[in-house]
């Protein structure tokens, strides 16, 4: 990608959503993009021109064209399965909840149902309708996500920050899971790997997602910003530790000249870090565009 990256991804960004509207089989299943609701709502409205992520491995992204969620996620399209998501307007500025319903693209059944209630850009509820579970999320004076708590019981996700002075932001450093048996699991979170001649520094996250292994919709930025920069490496923990294995995860980043990750390498070592037994790679390359209305 050049720096001229807008004139450039707009003539791409015709042609991945022109595929992408023409080649999936499964789309008779997806609703409307045109939202009911057409008024002007600050908090809802996305800038003539952004850039957006169209594809993310074999993931590939669509985009509400039309009404007031223009520009808003509209459905996520894997190997075997497809995501559509659709808005509803609660009447209040900034307050709107999303839908999402997850299909197998084989036969089109409906898998997974959750819905989210959006305040102010954050999501602070949502209601698993597959599972009849509720979970409530909370957040810090800053805006972070800080604990998912499930609804009527004793489960519940922590999220821990640490604060880098230089650079004056906060980064997820791990995640604690616990039930009503106390924590179970760690998720631990680095931003570099090594040290000294074998260093690899970190990189600024220019175009955040989710982080992986946190159990919440990878492309659905409505629980806030996690880190600055990217995850480099991974630990999952299990509680109370007594040597047990500990699953390790290593990434890689290639970014362009404007900042962006176009591709992901990760390592998986199932048997922790250092050990090669069952290792497993994979690459994704994540494609971009300067997203406009009416494509």
């Amino acid at each position: 990608m050049k720096l001229n990256r807008t004139t450039t991804l707009v003539i791409q960004g015709m042609l991945v959503l022109g595929l992408l509207g023409a080649c999936q089989n499964e789309d008779v299943m997806t609703p409307a993009d045109t939202i009911g609701n057409t008024s002007v709502d600050n908090n809802a409205k996305v800038a003539a021109s952004e850039i957006k992520l169209v594809s993310d491995g074999d993931n590939n992204l669509q985009y509400h064209k039309t009404g007031r969620y223009t520009g808003y996620l509209s459905k996520v399209s894997e190997p075997s399965y497809y995501t559509n998501y659709s808005y509803n307007d609660s009447g209040v500025q900034g307050d709107y909840w999303i839908t999402s319903k997850r299909y197998t693209k084989s036969t089109n059944t409906l898998i997974k149902e959750i819905q989210y209630h959006v305040v102010n850009k954050r999501c602070i509820k949502s209601f698993n309708i597959t599972d009849n579970q509720n979970s409530i999320y909370s957040y810090n004076e800053t805006g972070r996500l800080n604990t998912i708590s499930r609804e009527g019981s004793s489960i519940k996700v922590d999220f821990n920050y640490i604060y880098d002075a230089a650079a004056d932001a906060e980064r997820l450093t791990k995640t604690t899971y616990s039930n009503s048996n106390g924590a179970y699991k760690e998720v631990s979170f680095l931003y570099s790997i090594g040290s000294g001649n074998w260093a690899v520094a970190p990189k600024p996250d220019k175009y955040f997602l989710n982080p992986v292994h946190s159990d919440l919709d990878k492309y659905l930025r409505i629980f806030g910003k996690f880190s600055d920069m990217l995850v480099q490496q991974v630990t999952i923990t299990p509680l109370p530790y007594t040597n047990q294995t500990k699953p390790y995860y290593k990434y890689f980043y290639s970014i362009d000249s404007d900042g962006y990750a176009i591709s992901r390498s990760q390592e998986y070592y199932p048997l922790g870090y250092g050990n090669q037994a069952g290792k497993q790679s994979t690459y994704a390359a994540l494609n971009y565009m300067a997203w406009v209305p009416g494509i």
